[in-house]
């Protein structure tokens, strides 16, 4: 009678920890969601991205990329207005990409603080990053222009943004495309590794865009990039032509290199083509392994109640 009560409860046991165990597996799969709307937008509309449950501490990096058509050897832009950051990103850097361009400029704006960096793009690519903390807040303007190549008919123009997670759990990113009035955006965003969202957006009119790429080399592709192409890296070299300075009002968007209103830095930017990486971080893993300790602890107290008996 004994065995047959102690095999019950141990029964009971291993149901309630199934439970228990599922519980946890659907809360660590359903914790994290973020999306994106609409799906469709007109030059000036805004793009909203909501964020729900992401930890502090989180490795978070978004990716905002621009492809439209483009005039060979004429001028072009592409910007993201009104740029709301609900949290910082900490120990992070902000980054640019330009495909088929000649000539190159970078433009971030917060309140009374500007950044500029020029470049001219080696066979027909063109990047950039600043190292540094990004702190929340709205941006008045992160702009990508300059000229495209002599044979482009496209422009694919990047902008990410990455760093260690701080601020509210629950948040919305939002921000206005403009400069562009056909063509498409596409949204990336990886936290800890993972592709968290993958989306495109079209602006204006349903178009086909097909890149005319200048680069010359292999490749292989790299993060969610809906137009493939080039992976390509480069180094950076700035050395500073002009500087003006003028008392600093607010705090540096990008720590080593923000300036000012008033204090603009023109850079002539050297760029060579080094070994070939992707351009945007590859998944290497995802949040849901932190959901496995509850599991852990679960199996230790059905192990320690099993040898009980």
């Amino acid at each position: 009678m004994n065995v047959r009560i102690q095999g019950e409860e141990q029964v009971k046991i291993l149901k309630l920890l199934s439970i228990m165990v599922l519980m946890v597996l659907v809360h660590g799969v359903s914790a994290l969601s973020i999306t994106v709307s609409p799906e469709q937008i007109e030059r000036g509309d805004q793009v909203i991205i909501s964020v729900i449950g992401l930890p502090d501490n989180s490795t978070f990096s978004m990716q905002i990329e621009g492809t439209f058509a483009a005039t060979p050897g004429g001028p072009f832009s592409f910007e993201t207005r009104n740029l709301v950051l609900p949290f910082a990103l900490n120990d992070g850097s902000l980054s640019a990409t330009l495909r088929n361009t000649d000539t190159n400029i970078l433009i971030v704006k917060k309140g009374d603080t500007e950044v500029k960096k020029v470049g001219l793009s080696q066979n027909g690519f063109f990047s950039t990053t600043d190292s540094g903390s990004i702190p929340a807040g709205m941006y008045d303007s992160i702009s990508l222009g300059g000229t495209a190549a002599a044979d482009a008919t496209s422009i694919v123009a990047s902008v990410t943004l990455q760093g260690r997670k701080s601020g509210p759990i629950n948040s919305e990113i939002s921000f206005v495309v403009d400069g562009v009035t056909e063509g498409r955006v596409s949204i990336t965003i990886w936290v800890d590794g993972g592709i968290a969202l993958s989306r495109t957006i079209q602006i204006g009119n349903p178009v086909t865009v097909t890149p005319t790429w200048t680069y010359s080399g292999g490749g292989g592709g790299g993060g969610s990039t809906t137009v493939s192409g080039i992976t390509a890296t480069t180094t950076m070299t700035t050395v500073p032509t002009t500087v003006q300075t003028s008392p600093a009002t607010t705090a540096p968007t990008v720590a080593e290199t923000a300036t000012p209103t008033g204090a603009a830095i023109t850079a002539e930017v050297a760029t060579t083509p080094e070994q070939q990486v992707p351009t945007s971080p590859a998944p290497i893993g995802s949040p849901l392994p932190a959901c496995l300790v509850p599991l852990g602890i679960a199996l230790v107290i059905l192990v320690c109640a099993l040898k009980r008996r």
